[in-house]
């Protein structure tokens, strides 16, 4: 008799799937504000970001790694994002997010199981065209390294925290929405937060919530960072 998986074994397989309909053009893109665009991606910057999950900390639901962003940065200052960053010369999406994720949170790429690639999507204001990469770590206790000056803190989620309706907002940056995840060490929004709705609901894993719990967003330091009115 063979034996059950845990929970988060089935999560990783999931993960797994979906970077293989991926590659099969089977999955539907993100839309809105952060479509991809061939045309206009051309003018754009490269970039790439890693959706990197690890067996859980406590409970049954895998974690995935975020970082807060140096509020001294210039491109998205204060924000709670996918570890990443743009393209160096020669590197390809795979390379640029796992040497990203190196340099903020100290994790080996040595450590990291590449799951596939999700399509790209596009940050307008800052011109960047991101590639998300999907990663999985069983050594997340070695993800112990910030980066000084670009990473404030590395904050560990559930994705139990992030199905949960409870955490979900809808945030209003200029009289336009993006999806929203209010967590206890604040709040994800943009174009983080509009993949992880996406990868979300993709996988199987979203859960009904109330888009009428919006959170307005205000500047604050200097009104180069954005932070919501709570």
């Amino acid at each position: 008799m063979g034996r059950t998986q845990d929970p988060w074994e089935v999560r990783r397989a999931s993960l797994l799937e979906l970077g293989a309909r991926t590659a099969a053009g089977s999955v539907t893109p993100l839309r809105g504000v952060n479509a991809y665009d061939a045309d206009v991606a051309r003018e754009f910057r490269p970039a790439a970001v890693l959706l990197l999950f690890a067996p859980p900390d406590r409970g049954a639901e895998p974690d995935l790694f975020l970082v807060q962003r140096s509020r001294e940065l210039r491109n998205h200052p204060g924000e709670i994002a996918l570890p990443g960053g743009r393209l160096e010369p020669g590197e390809n999406a795979v390379d640029a997010a796992l040497r990203e994720t190196h340099e903020e949170i100290g994790l080996d790429p040595a450590h990291v199981d590449v799951l596939g690639e999700l399509a790209p999507v596009m940050v307008p204001v800052t011109r960047f065209v991101v590639t998300p990469v999907l990663g999985w770590t069983d050594r997340a206790d070695e993800a112990t390294h910030v980066e000084p000056g670009e990473v404030l803190h590395t904050i560990r989620v559930s994705v139990g925290t992030l199905v949960d309706p409870a955490t979900r907002r809808s945030v209003n940056i200029f009289g336009r929405r993006t999806a929203g995840f209010l967590l206890p060490d604040g709040l994800v929004w943009g174009m983080t937060a509009n993949l992880l709705d996406h990868v979300l609901s993709e996988l199987g894993w979203a859960q009904e919530w109330d888009p009428g719990q919006e959170v307005t967003m205000r500047r604050e330091h200097g009104g180069r960072v954005w932070v919501p009115e709570l």
